[in-house]
């Protein structure tokens, strides 16, 4: 309460001389004080020229960073060794399945093969038959048959007339 009292005290000399301070100045007006103090600290403890670099320093600087590169280059770990094959049963056991899929593609194949080559076996046996056979009796054989041949009725010469004069060779082309 006291404060208040202060503080209006103060105001009211403050209106009498004609003079105002800015709006919210005493609420930063601590931590303003509190951060030129410091600045004034460290002023007093580093000296004007600020930082110093040690003697040749950039002049070793680009060898020391060579010698640190090498160093790691050169003690680069060994490559680790990962065995694909970590007991002598796998290996048996994939060179087994190698050899089971290898037989059966074999007999596979050579069944195909069997196959195909009957079956042009069989087509050049008959091929052979029909060149032993002497032209003469063909068509012997021909002749003898075309006898069996039933006749064309009227009615089927007609329908075939019919056709021929009503569509074109296009149309019954097409038909096929």
């Amino acid at each position: 309460m006291e404060e208040n009292l202060e503080h209006s005290d103060w105001m009211k000399e403050m209106k009498d001389t004609g003079f105002t301070t800015p709006s919210n100045y005493f609420e930063g007006l601590n931590q303003s004080i509190q951060a030129k103090l410091s600045m004034e600290r460290l002023k007093v403890s580093v000296h004007e020229d600020g930082f110093t670099v040690p003697t040749c320093y950039f002049e070793q600087l680009q060898s020391g960073i060579l010698a640190k590169t090498t160093d790691i280059v050169q003690f680069r770990p060994e490559p680790k060794l990962i065995k694909l094959w970590h007991s002598k049963l796998l290996k048996y056991a994939s060179a087994a399945c190698f050899v089971i899929v290898a037989g059966i593609g074999t007999l596979y194949y050579n069944q195909q093969t069997e196959h195909t080559s009957v079956a042009m076996t069989e087509e050049m046996a008959t091929e052979q038959m029909l060149y032993d056979i002497d032209e003469e009796v063909i068509i012997e054989h021909i002749e003898a048959n075309s006898n069996q041949l039933p006749k064309a009725s009227a009615s089927e010469i007609a329908m075939e007339n019919y056709i021929l004069n009503n569509y074109s060779q296009n149309e019954l082309v097409a038909d096929l």
